[in-house]
C-alpha cells in the first residue's frame, strides 16, 4: 500500500502548484496529524477564502482544523456546513460536540418604528462574527488590556465587581484614524464577552420624517434591553451625536437629546447593555456625549506597531508564494500603515506578479521588486488624521480626552 506524501513533499509541491485546493488540502490534513494545529488551521481558512461554496472534504478540514485549536462554536459551524452536502458521514469528536452546542440565536430583527409615515423598516444586524476575537487581531496589546478590565471582566465575573459596586455596563467610545481596526474590536469584545451584538449604522437610525430618528433610536435601545447581555455598537457616532452648538438644523439637536436620553436610562434600566461606538473625528460628537455615565470612556486605537504590521504581513502572506521577500524590511518601510492600508499594499503586490504571469504566461512567485513596486504607489492614509489630531492636542488645554494621542504623537515624533 502506497504511503501518503510527507510534509516535505507536499511543501514542495504547493511551490509548484500554490493554487491546487486539493493539494493544499491534503497538506493541511497533515499538519493535523503531525499535530500542528494552528498551522492546519492557517491552509484551511486560506482555503474557505479561496472556495467560498467549499466542498465536504473543506469543509471538514476547516471543522478539526478549528475544533483542534480549541474555537468549538466555529468549529461546530463549519460542521453544520459539511453536514448539508452530499455524501456526509459523521466524524467524531465533532459528532459529539452538537449536544451540547449553545442553541442558535435568534434571526436578524426587523423594526417597523411606530406611527411610520412610509419610512424604510429598520434593519439591524444582530450577532458578532463568531471569527473575530482577541486572538484574531494582531498586536493592539495595551488596548486590549484595558477593554478586558473596565468592559469584559465586569460581565464575565459580575460578583467580583458588585462587592465594588461596578456594574456591568456604559458606554465605550472607541477612537482614532480610520481602518485601524475599531468596528472589529467592538465585534471582538462581544465574542469575549459572550454577548448580543447589535450593530448600528446611520442609515439604520436617520430618517426624512419629523420624528421618526427619534423613534428609531429608542426602538435600537428597547431591543438591546430586552436581549441582555448585549453589546449595541454605534459606528460613525459623529454623524449621529454632533455637537448641537455646530449643528444646523434642530433635528440634528433633538436626536442627540434623544441619545443622551437613552444614554441615562430615564426610566428604563441599562444595566446589563454594553455601548460601544467608533468615530473618525471625537472633536465633532458633543461634549455631553462624553460626561461620566454615558462614554466617559474612550481609547484612542492607534495605527498598528511595527510588530503588529510584521504579524499581518506574515498573516495575510501565508500560503502566498514568495521569493526573496523579507517581510521585516517590508513592516520598517509601513510605519503609520493602517491595517486597510496593509491591504492595500499586499494586493498591489499580488496584482504585480499576477500581471506579469498573465502578460508572460509564466508563473512566478512574488518577490521584493512586487512590494518596492506597490510601497511607491501607496503612503501612510493615517497621516493626515495624525495631523488634524496634531492641532487639536496642541490647543486642548487641560482636557485630558486626547492624553492617549499626545502619548502616540510624542512616541512616534509627530509632535
Amino acid at each position: 500500500m502506497d504511503q501518503p506524501p510527507s510534509r516535505d513533499t507536499l511543501e514542495q509541491q504547493l511551490l509548484v502548484a500554490p493554487f491546487d485546493i486539493e493539494l493544499r488540502l491534503a497538506y493541511a490534513e497533515r499538519l493535523l496529524d503531525e499535530g500542528a494545529h494552528a498551522q492546519a488551521l492557517a491552509q484551511a481558512e486560506l482555503v474557505d477564502r479561496q472556495q467560498p461554496a467549499g466542498s465536504l472534504r473543506s469543509r471538514l478540514v476547516l471543522a478539526r482544523s478549528l475544533h483542534a485549536v480549541g474555537r468549538t462554536p466555529e468549529a461546530l459551524t463549519a460542521y453544520e456546513r459539511a453536514r448539508e452536502l452530499e455524501g456526509f458521514e459523521p466524524v467524531e469528536p465533532l459528532e459529539s460536540l452538537r449536544s451540547t452546542a449553545q442553541p442558535t440565536r435568534s434571526p436578524p430583527l426587523r423594526l417597523v418604528p411606530a406611527g411610520s409615515t412610509g419610512a424604510e423598516v429598520v434593519s439591524i444586524a444582530q450577532v458578532a462574527e463568531e471569527k473575530v476575537r482577541f486572538s484574531s487581531i494582531v498586536g493592539m496589546e495595551e488596548l486590549k488590556k484595558t477593554i478586558r478590565l473596565k468592559i469584559i471582566e465586569p460581565y464575565l465575573n459580575p460578583g467580583l465587581f458588585a462587592r465594588f459596586k461596578s456594574n456591568a455596563g456604559g458606554g465605550l467610545l472607541l477612537y482614532g484614524p480610520p481602518g485601524c481596526g475599531k468596528t472589529m474590536m467592538a465585534r471582538a469584545v462581544a465574542n469575549e464577552c459572550n454577548a448580543n451584538f447589535v450593530s448600528i449604522g446611520i442609515s439604520d437610525i436617520l430618517n426624512m420624517w419629523l420624528g421618526e430618528s427619534e423613534r428609531n433610536l429608542a426602538a435600537v435601545f428597547d431591543k438591546a434591553r430586552a436581549q441582555q447581555p448585549c453589546v449595541l455598537f454605534f459606528d460613525e457616532l459623529d454623524a449621529l451625536a454632533y455637537s448641537r452648538s455646530k449643528a444646523g438644523s434642530s433635528s440634528a439637536r433633538t436626536v442627540v437629546n434623544e441619545f443622551l436620553a437613552q444614554l441615562d436610562g430615564v426610566g428604563r434600566e441599562n444595566k446589563g447593555v454594553l455601548i460601544l461606538a467608533a468615530t473618525n473625528m471625537p472633536w465633532d460628537i458633543d461634549p455631553a456625549m462624553r460626561r461620566p455615565g454615558r462614554f466617559s470612556r474612550q481609547i484612542f486605537v492607534p495605527p498598528p506597531d511595527l510588530a503588529a504590521r510584521a504579524a499581518m504581513l506574515a498573516i495575510k502572506l501565508t500560503g502566498v508564494p514568495m521569493q526573496g521577500v523579507d517581510l521585516g524590511v517590508i513592516a520598517r518601510a509601513t510605519e503609520h500603515y493602517s491595517g486597510a492600508d496593509m491591504d492595500g499594499l499586499i494586493e498591489l503586490a499580488k496584482e504585480s506578479a499576477l500581471a506579469e504571469a498573465l502578460s508572460t504566461g509564466v508563473e512566478r512567485a512574488i518577490g521584493a521588486g512586487d512590494f518596492d513596486r506597490a510601497l511607491r504607489q501607496t503612503q501612510a492614509s493615517t497621516l493626515d488624521w495624525l495631523r488634524t489630531v496634531r492641532n487639536v492636542v496642541k490647543y486642548a488645554g487641560d482636557d485630558a480626552s486626547y492624553r492617549d494621542v499626545e502619548v502616540y504623537l510624542k512616541a512616534t515624533k509627530l509632535l
